[in-house]
């Protein structure tokens, strides 16, 4: 399979939680795409927590864009690489 190749790229917005980058981009047949969105997100862990009973844990999650509450599995952003070691 042949790949894309990125001609140019710029930061739209950057954040602790994530940016969104703007590329150009040639693909195999020779188009060009001129504005490809790229996010770009920090590490991220989600869960998958069982219960005794072998049920699944949800949480409750206000999503704004959306204006909606969503059951999700636990998740979240790691708080440096010695908050993830103390887990395992």
């Amino acid at each position: 399979m042949d790949t894309w190749k990125k001609l140019s790229s710029s930061y739209l917005y950057q954040s602790p939680f994530g940016n969104l980058r703007k590329d150009k981009c040639e693909l195999p047949n020779g188009q060009i795409i001129e504005d490809y969105y790229v996010n770009e997100y920090d590490d991220w862990v989600n869960a998958i927590v069982l219960t005794k009973e072998q049920q699944i844990v949800l949480v409750s999650q206000y999503r704004y864009s959306a204006q909606n509450i969503f059951l999700e599995i636990p998740a979240g952003k790691p708080e440096g690489e010695k908050a993830i070691r103390k887990q395992f």
